[in-house]
């Protein structure tokens, strides 16, 4: 092995520890409790396109508990937001953060990381993600695990998000 081959490797490795650090969301009481959860390995960790920049943005925003990172990722014209057995559709921004903060007070810390980020097929302007979410439910032991499917709206070449679905 060549000292310049070496030394690429060593690089991918550290940047890939820094993305580590770095997109792991901040989440109130830290990881405790989930250094035990499942390592998934099909994570998006750094982002290769605008697209995966804004899905883990979004991840990371679940843990904001001001709401203000969530707020500024939606769009304004409006949310489709679907957890557990409730809809809504056209939701504001602030209603639809009211929501998801309302939802996942029933969990302590949490944790959210993106799997998958697409274009849909054959639209330029649309988008989606799928986030694993993992915490465990206020007051007992018990772990759970969710998938969020997320849709994105491309609007003046920003991704915002206007879907968000908690899947089973």
């Amino acid at each position: 092995m060549t000292h310049r081959s070496r030394r690429a490797i060593l690089l991918r490795a550290a940047l890939s520890l820094t993305a580590i650090v770095f997109l792991v969301p901040a989440v109130p009481g830290g990881l405790r409790g989930l250094e035990n959860a499942p390592v998934v390995a099909d994570t998006i960790r750094v982002a290769g396109s605008p697209l995966e920049a804004a899905s883990i943005a979004f991840a990371r925003a679940l843990a904001d508990p001001s709401g203000d990172a969530l707020t500024s990722l939606l769009a304004p014209s409006g949310i489709r937001l679907h957890l557990g057995n409730a809809g809504h559709v056209g939701l504001s921004a602030r209603q639809a953060v009211a929501s998801l903060r309302e939802f996942l007070r029933g969990y302590d810390g949490g944790i959210a990381v993106v799997s998958r980020a697409a274009p849909v097929d054959g639209s330029p302007f649309g988008g989606y993600a799928e986030v694993l979410w993992s915490g465990r439910v206020a007051g007992t032991s018990q772990d759970i695990q969710r998938t969020l499917f997320v849709g994105f709206l491309r609007d003046s070449g920003e991704w915002q998000v206007d879907e968000v679905r908690l899947l089973r």
